[in-house]
């Protein structure tokens, strides 16, 4: 073995101190005795390792038993008390265990139902779709007794009615009309700009069944003239949403973009509330 290679691995036989230069960089590992040039220093025996060796295991640490019990006490000790000592554990993080809590956590459905976002941390009122809609639909129930325009607004009629209603929605509904007449989805829209307003027309819209909800909104908003800014900006709170309400179920519910249009039927009533969600 050359000389120089020897001064990887035996630091004795380096050369003397005024004629080493940058040679002189590093230490040697006290498990290989190989020359590293970023060593790591071991808190628990004193010790300086190369990076093959770093860990307790790898250079086979005898005070290795200081670590566990160091982990074990600081798990186990009062939330007032401190320690400035600093683990080697913190040195060398379990990304095993980030990328699964991270995966876990993108699993995670998104709420979509008001009931699941009531109780929701950092909602802010005035700004969330979900309580604006669940103040349209109180202030709407509340009403809806004394109220016949509240009963239209439900969707509340007979069978008579309700194939009347389908077959005045078809007539004046209002859409693009390079949509085939079999792939049209008939609905009423309505618009809640403000919550407390009674006075909430329903409007005769028709979208393709073939479309996701994104585009059958954003051909709403179009048809109807609705300020639409989903694909413009990175605001939540200036985003339409889709929402419906079954009166059987008693469930608001917001649509998806990422559904299909076919999702609905014709003479359904959706739902446009801009907010976050």
């Amino acid at each position: 073995m050359s000389s120089v290679a020897n001064l990887f691995i035996d630091k004795t036989q380096a050369p003397k101190k005024e004629d080493q230069g940058i040679i002189n960089i590093g230490k040697n590992c006290s498990y290989c005795s190989q020359l590293d040039f970023l060593p790591f220093h071991c808190e628990f025996c004193d010790k300086t390792f190369c990076s093959q060796h770093r860990t307790l295991e790898k250079h086979q640490c005898p005070n290795k038993d200081k670590f566990y019990n160091q982990s074990i006490n600081t798990s186990n000790s009062s939330s007032t008390t401190s320690s400035s000592t600093i683990s080697s554990k913190s040195l060398f993080p379990d990304r095993e265990a980030d990328r699964k809590l991270i995966n876990e956590r993108l699993k995670s459905p998104e709420p979509t139902t008001i009931k699941e976002t009531q109780f929701r941390v950092g909602d802010v009122a005035g700004t969330n779709a979900f309580k604006k809609f669940q103040e349209f639909l109180n202030l709407k129930k509340s009403k809806q007794k004394n109220s016949s325009s509240v009963s239209k607004i439900f969707g509340k009629s007979s069978s008579a009615s309700k194939f009347a209603d389908i077959a005045k929605l078809k007539k004046d509904a209002k859409g693009d009309n390079k949509i085939k007449q079999v792939d049209r989805v008939y609905v009423w829209c309505i618009y809640v700009k403000d919550p407390k307003s009674i006075e909430q027309a329903k409007q005769p819209v028709f979208i393709s069944k073939n479309w996701v909800i994104g585009k059958s909104l954003d051909n709403i908003a179009e048809t109807l003239k609705l300020s639409n800014y989903n694909n413009s900006t990175t605001n939540a709170s200036e985003k339409l949403n889709i929402f419906t309400f079954n009166q059987q179920t008693n469930e608001s519910k917001q649509i998806e973009n990422s559904k299909k249009s076919n999702i609905l039927q014709n003479g359904d009533i959706i739902y446009l509330v801009r907010g976050t969600i």
